[in-house]
């Protein structure tokens, strides 16, 4: 705290013509800020002016700087929250109530009485002491009461800077002063004459002083230029340090935009890559070839190559229309283009392969190949393996129409099932009509042979 208390005296109370009597580490009570002084001064010129000052460290932490000052005159109250017990919290009364909260018990109870005693040398006014111990606040000697205010260069705790300000006087001090004692024999005898002589050593000490001073006004010029020029590079330093501040802020704005660019970056490359994720689950799922297609459209139905085309182009587009979309898809016009496709190609080829099949089997209802010779050798039914050979190439896409047009599949059925039932009747009905012939053809030779024929009745 002394180091505190000369530095303060140095670099803010010496150039104002001040001196600092009382210092205590404050800060404001409840609230967690930076720690400052309450200095307690008064001025070294007439009339004495007695201030209550706040001084506090700069943002730089380098230097103090005067912040708020109050006249003592204008304080009405102290206090000390507790006399009996310690609590470094105290307040004080100005125009309104400052509250501080002090470092320590003991600083707090010595900024008080050294308040005290400036007003009771200077002020003489009323000033309430409340919560204050009693020890703290001495009466102050008669001697000093009766110096005028203003007068007295003494300061409230004076004894202790009075203490500071004596210096004991050297050896060769004590000899000067025994040699002129020595050279004024007469001094006691003749105290004016010593007084004089006295008063003329001073006079030539005072024109040494004055050369002296005089002398040294050129190194005072030197120093003071000097300084001038340290703060001209401090202001230089100042501007450069306030121009890299600049550089680094737009360095941190430039740093904080590529980091948004960065974040905004990778939600484009994941959005990309969610999007490139849907657009080849679309393509595998719901692209059907060329081939496929132009099977579908115009593919050969009579040839096994092109059956089995057709098959494979039949599944392909079944699968692709039943594939399960996402939530969204359907919303898609590509994608509503491309079922829109698949509907017209499953109609299409729905169409042609009914169309096809039922050709077929108008043929195979019509075939006269198959019906019984009436000279045929054995009297048996026709096969008709051919046929089934023929229309068992046709199950898989019959099983695919049964899935994708069930009216489609139920009319192929009932049409086979017509012409096909009219076959079986023609091929009965011939066979039994060869059978009729052979019968009938048995009985004129057994006649022949016999010379009659028994009395026998033949019923088909």
């Amino acid at each position: 705290m002394t180091a505190i208390k000369h530095a303060l005296q140095r670099d803010i109370f010496t150039p104002n013509d001040e001196r600092l009597l009382g210092i205590v580490n404050v800060c404001k009570a409840g609230k967690k800020k930076k720690n400052c002084f309450l200095c307690a001064t008064v001025t070294t010129e007439r009339p004495v002016q007695v201030k209550v000052v706040k001084v506090k460290k700069s943002d730089k932490g380098d230097f103090y700087k005067r912040q708020q000052t109050w006249e003592l005159r204008d304080l009405t109250v102290v206090d000390a929250k507790d006399a009996s017990k310690e609590n470094p919290e105290f307040d004080l009364h100005f125009e309104k109530v400052y509250r501080w909260l002090a470092s320590s018990t003991a600083e707090k109870n010595s900024f008080i009485s050294c308040i005290w005693k400036l007003n009771q040398r200077y002020l003489r006014k009323k000033l309430e002491f409340v919560n204050v111990n009693s020890q703290l606040l001495e009466e102050l000697p008669k001697a000093e009461e009766s110096v005028p205010s203003g007068e007295s260069q003494s300061v409230a705790g004076g004894d202790e800077d009075a203490l500071d300000d004596y210096q004991e006087l050297s050896t060769r001090e004590e000899q000067d002063i025994e040699g002129m004692m020595e050279t004024c024999e007469y001094a006691i005898s003749n105290a004016e004459a010593f007084a004089e002589k006295l008063f003329k050593e001073l006079q030539v000490l005072d024109g040494a002083n004055i050369q002296s001073i005089m002398a040294s006004e050129k190194q005072v010029n030197i120093l003071m230029q000097l300084l001038d020029e340290a703060l001209t590079e401090v202001d230089t330093i100042e501007g450069k340090l306030s121009s890299y501040e600049e550089m680094l802020q737009s360095v941190k704005d430039q740093m904080d935009q590529i980091s948004q660019s960065n974040r905004l970056i990778q939600i484009s490359n994941t959005n990309n890559n969610k999007l490139l994720d849907e657009i080849q689950f679309l393509v595998n799922y719901m692209d059907l070839s060329k081939g496929h297609i132009r099977a579908l459209q115009e593919g050969d139905l009579t040839s096994p190559k092109g059956i089995e085309a057709c098959i494979n182009a039949s599944e392909a587009l079944l699968q692709c229309m039943n594939v399960a979309l996402r939530p969204g898809h359907d919303k898609l016009m590509a994608v509503r283009q491309q079922q829109l496709l698949f509907a017209e190609l499953r109609d299409t080829f729905a169409r042609r392969l009914t169309n096809h099949l039922n050709n077929v089997f108008v043929h195979q209802g019509h075939d006269q190949s198959s019906t019984l010779p009436q000279h045929a050798a054995e009297l048996t039914l026709p096969k008709h393996s051919p046929l089934h050979r023929d229309l068992l190439r046709y199950a898989k896409l019959m099983e695919w129409l049964k899935n994708t047009h069930r009216e489609k599949y139920e009319g192929l059925s009932r049409t086979y099932v017509d012409y096909m039932s009219r076959l079986y009747e023609r091929e009965i009905k011939d066979f039994f009509e060869v059978a009729k012939i052979k019968m009938a053809g048995t009985s004129k030779e057994a006649k022949g042979k016999f010379g009659k024929s028994p009395d026998v009745k033949h019923t088909l």
